[in-house]
């Protein structure tokens, strides 16, 4: 039988669901603009030397510890758009799962797009491993997609790329997932300052 969270993480995992990620490019943009990726070959590196490392050093560990704290530890945080959009999808489509109790009001209206992720039933219900793998896709799945809107990328090579990385990430998420707190974390001022430009930016097509 299928376990019960496997639709429910195909579905808030799927890119139709309306978390708005897809106007952002989280730097990319202006990695573009600046001649740092340019071409299908430079993404792959660029996902695999940058984006990589930093979900096995610091995100897919803080996925895991949350998972194991966020229960004893209520206070909150601040958020991005993507965080609120998601969290207030998400609670219009547990009417029917024994969670009408749950209000915007109880979790805030400003959350992490990472924390809004890990909480409630999104991770709780599944395997932590399970959860690392869907967050990292979609992370991966992420940058290739705003990449086609960005350079000559097609979809067929948008899609081998995610597969690629996506394939070369997993073997290392369980010991992602183990990592302790006080090793946990990663420094990447490229994908920062990138983000910092794209405000200033003359034009642009994503958010940030």
């Amino acid at each position: 039988m299928l376990p019960d969270w496997l639709p429910w993480l195909l579905q808030v995992n799927d890119s139709a669901f309306p978390s708005g990620a897809y106007a952002h490019s989280l730097g990319l943009e202006e990695l573009v603009q600046a001649a740092v990726v340019r071409t299908p070959e430079e993404l792959e590196r660029f996902l695999n030397m940058q984006v990589m490392p930093s979900l096995l050093a610091f995100e897919v560990p803080v996925l895991a510890i949350i998972n194991e704290v966020y229960f004893r530890n209520t206070q909150k945080q601040p958020d991005f758009h993507e965080g609120r959009k998601r969290l207030t999808t998400k609670i219009a489509q547990l009417q029917t799962d024994g969670l009408q109790a749950l209000k915007i009001a109880d979790y805030g209206t400003r959350r992490h797009f990472g924390k809004v992720w890990h909480e409630e039933l999104e991770l709780r219900c599944l395997p932590v491993e399970a959860a690392a793998c869907a967050f990292a896709q979609q992370t991966l799945a992420g940058y290739a997609t705003a990449a086609m809107k960005l350079m000559r990328l097609g979809q067929e090579k948008c899609q081998g790329i995610i597969r690629r990385s996506a394939l070369s990430l997993a073997p290392q998420l369980a010991a992602a997932c183990a990592v302790p707190l006080e090793e946990a974390g990663w420094f990447n001022p490229l994908l920062e300052i990138a983000s910092m430009r794209h405000a200033r930016a003359a034009e642009r097509l994503f958010i940030s």
